[in-house]
């Protein structure tokens, strides 16, 4: 016989005892929590609602429930910097199981860091059977160790050498500083707005400035 099965026994064994004593058996609303870093999360089951603190790793809501009575427990509201559900156990009727056993997941919140580039053109080396060669600038971002290579060959404005980059995702909450890694020996490139901290959004207002030497 498997474990659920006996676990549906065993519960419902208890709550016919119970039922002969007047009473219904009383289940705890309860789980676990995986990667809580931060306070603010909120768990609920209906109107019964429970603040959860940071490194927190299970909860038992404040209300029991009798046996028979469905439960949906669910996220009223997300820690600082993080994104928390349900991956397990959320919903379900009392008794079916021995306990109720909710797994909840904590996940920290990423956004990308980028912008703008202008004065990226490719090298004059074009001949009637070749194209020019792009130029490229190589940033990183020293915080997190991502970096992009932004190509001319991106430009979606070439006659100013205009276009986007995006570097790989930051940790809300997070310092990035990013600066030029390599460029090419015959241009000059500035980079502005290269440094803050992430704060729930992505992260586009940088400028890559190039000008030939």
């Amino acid at each position: 016989m498997k474990f659920s099965t006996l676990s549906a026994v065993a519960a419902l064994m208890l709550a016919a005892a119970l039922s002969a004593c007047g009473g219904k058996a009383q289940f705890a609303v309860q789980g676990t929590i995986e990667g809580l870093n931060n306070n603010g999360l909120v768990l609920a089951n209906g109107s019964d609602t429970l603040p959860v603190p940071s490194g927190a790793t299970s909860f038992t809501m404040p209300r029991q429930i009798s046996y028979g009575t469905d439960y949906n427990v669910t996220v009223q509201a997300n820690p600082a910097h993080q994104t928390c559900a349900p991956i397990s156990g959320a919903s379900g009727s009392a008794g079916h199981t021995v306990s109720i056993a909710v797994a909840i997941r904590c996940i920290q919140n990423s956004y990308t860091v980028g912008g703008q580039f202008s004065g990226l053109f490719p090298n004059n080396d074009a001949t009637a059977t070749t194209t020019a060669t792009p130029r490229v600038v190589v940033l990183l971002n020293g915080s997190t160790g991502g970096q992009v290579s932004v190509s001319s060959a991106s430009a979606t404005d070439t006659t100013l050498g205009k276009g986007e980059f995006v570097l790989p995702a930051v940790a809300d909450g997070a310092a990035y500083g990013v600066t030029i890694l390599s460029q090419p020996a015959d241009i000059n490139c500035t980079l502005t707005n290269n440094t803050g901290v992430i704060n729930g959004v992505a992260v586009s207002n940088m400028l890559l400035s190039c000008t030939p030497k």
